[in-house]
Parts: structure tokens; sequence; C-alpha cells
């Protein structure tokens, strides 16, 4: 298949993409999602613990005995795998990309490179920490003031159909009592966040899909991606 020209262009950036600090720190890896996300619940208003076991969910593994969410974590159609490093990650995701692969999740919050790569100027922003938790509470946050409860959110953010949102929702939930404590661990309430998180967001999000459709950060292949799949 050949690629478009924006993909291309994007790959190319890959070549002489300065490396990111963080990028550099194999030692203590297992923490770079846990810190990233104390810091977008700070700026956003979404529960830590939420984000917390979510992360854990989507790319936990066991790290010295204990569950931890992983940044370079990549499932591809299904196929998920743990990289040691950021080079070995997005070696192998752009391979994936060069071979035609879309259908990729990344990081911390296995964001899809589908329908989410045009939100990142670059593959090694989306696997950025940050960046990923950032993206992932924006949308939890826009989830939540469209559903109205944490618990509606949580199953949305993996899907809108119901028995799979439910049974995403029933994970995350089991998982929150085992998160690293915060100021409200367990309590899972469903209290409204700052209003002023929501209106100052300014990146953009996929538009939400149609009834009975996946929600999230996948989408179904009946809807169109809100944006193109690179800039």
């Amino acid at each position: 298949m050949l690629l478009g020209w924006g993909l291309c262009s994007w790959l190319l950036l890959q070549a002489w993409s300065p490396p990111l600090a963080w990028a550099r720190m194999p030692a203590g890896a297992a923490q770079l999602c846990d810190v990233a996300a104390a810091d977008a619940a700070a700026k956003t208003g979404v529960p830590l613990d939420i984000l917390l076991a979510i992360s854990r969910v989507e790319s936990g593994r066991n790290v010295g005995g204990v569950l931890s969410p992983w940044p370079w974590t990549v499932n591809q159609a299904g196929d998920g795998a743990f990289f040691d490093s950021l080079g070995d990650a997005t070696d192998h995701v752009l391979r994936a990309l060069a071979d035609g692969q879309r259908n990729i999740d990344i990081g911390c919050f296995q964001i899809n490179i589908r329908w989410h790569a045009a939100e990142f100027t670059s593959l090694e922003a989306m696997f950025d920490p940050d960046q990923n938790a950032h993206y992932a509470a924006r949308f939890l946050l826009k989830l939540f003031d469209e559903f109205g409860s944490w618990d509606a959110a949580i199953g949305a953010y993996h899907s809108r159909q119901s028995g799979a949102a439910t049974s995403y929702q029933a994970k995350v939930s089991a998982l929150l009592a085992t998160v690293p404590q915060t100021p409200r661990a367990a309590s899972f309430s469903d209290d409204q966040p700052a209003r002023s998180a929501l209106r100052s967001n300014r990146y953009p999000l996929l538009r939400p899909v149609g009834a009975g459709g996946l929600g999230s950060l996948v989408a179904s292949a009946q809807d169109r991606p809100a944006v193109p799949l690179f800039r």
C-alpha cells in the first residue's frame, strides 16, 4: 500500500526529531505513566485514581511484582507487546505503519493511531507519557460532561457498546482499590470536576460517534474521523 504524502512527511520527521529527556530514562520507566497521570489529573480535574486504574487496565505489566502501566506498550490489531525502550517501540510502530497498518494503540493510555494521530506532532510525541496522559484525561472529561457520571465515562472510554463498556468499567473499578493512594482513592464519586478545566481545554477531540458505535479512543469502521489521519 502506498503511503500518503501526509504520512510520509510525518515518518520523515522521526529521522531528525531530537530525543526527549524521558526517552533516555530506562530506569524508572514504570513510574513515568503515574507521574504523567498525576499532572494530568491536577490540570484537568479528572480524579487521579481513575487515571491510575485506567492506565493499568490499558498498559499494565508486572514490574517487580507490582502491576504498573508501561509507557512503551503497543497493541497492534489486538496483539499487545511491551518494549524496553521508546526506540524499540517506535521502530516497531514505524514498521507497522510502513506495512499499511493503522489500528495501533500506543503508550500509557493506549491512544489509537488511526483516529488520534492528527492530534499529535509526531509518533514520539504520541508516546510521550505526559502528552498521552493529558489527551486521555481530556477525553475522559469530555465523556463525563456528555454522560454525567464517571462510571459511564470510564465505560465509554473503551466502547459505546453497553456490554463492552460495562465489562471495561468493572475492570477499572476492581483496580481502584489497588492503585497508589490519592486524596480521593476508593471514593469513586460522580462529583462534577472543575468546569474551568473543561473551559481551558483548547485541544480538539474526536466528535462522539453514533449510538452503538465504539467510543473513546477508537472509532467504528462506519465513522469518518473528524480530522485527517496525519497533519
